[in-house]
């Protein structure tokens, strides 16, 4: 190797060693329109490669959780959502999506295993309003939860309408769509 060739590898591990650099954020972001365009096995091998490089970055399980959620593989995306959202303690996402697979595995599994899933659900659903109360998606999730959810896993018709009338609040036209949404639920 000559003298360049050297000071260009030795540049590129300190770029590593001390955090990522910028061009590293935007190589993440090919990862992510792997996942967008809904190419799962490029955007797989992306984000374990990433992984792998770089463990405490949390974009990695999110994005291999989202994947394995995709392919509705509950049980897989569970252990990666809450590695991410164990790593970056207040992220909106991280708790949104993790209550989700939570909630669909929850469909899956035994009577018995359901409740303390369902509870679980709820945990990462307030948690992630709690990150961003002007999260929308967020507040919908909860808002369904506790319509849905027996009053003994935390669910009330009370709570899904108090978050209804935040949604409306945040997003009048969603607003109405959760109103209508409770109301159907009524019937």
């Amino acid at each position: 190797m000559d003298q360049s060739t050297c000071l260009v590898l030795l540049c590129l591990s300190l770029c590593f060693s001390f955090g990522p650099p910028a061009f590293a954020q935007q190589n993440l972001q090919t990862g992510i329109q792997f996942f967008e365009a809904g190419e799962l096995v490029k955007a797989r091998q992306f984000f374990e490669a990433l992984h792998q490089q770089q463990p405490t970055n949390t974009s990695a399980p999110f994005y291999l959780g989202r994947i394995a959620f995709a392919e509705e593989n509950y049980e897989q995306a569970i252990p990666w959502l809450k590695r991410a959202a164990d790593g970056e303690e207040c992220n909106v996402d991280y708790h949104l999506w993790l209550g989700r697979a939570y909630g669909h595995r929850a469909q899956q599994v035994s009577l018995f295993r359901k409740p303390a899933l369902a509870r679980r659900v709820r945990i990462h659903f307030e948690k992630a309003v709690g990150c961003n109360p002007n999260h929308v998606a967020a507040r919908w999730d909860l808002m369904e939860y506790y319509l849905k959810a027996p009053r003994f896993l935390g669910g009330s018709r009370k709570k899904a309408v108090e978050q209804a009338e935040i949604i409306t609040r945040l997003d009048p036209t969603e607003g109405q769509k959760a109103r209508q949404f409770i109301a159907e639920a009524d019937q």
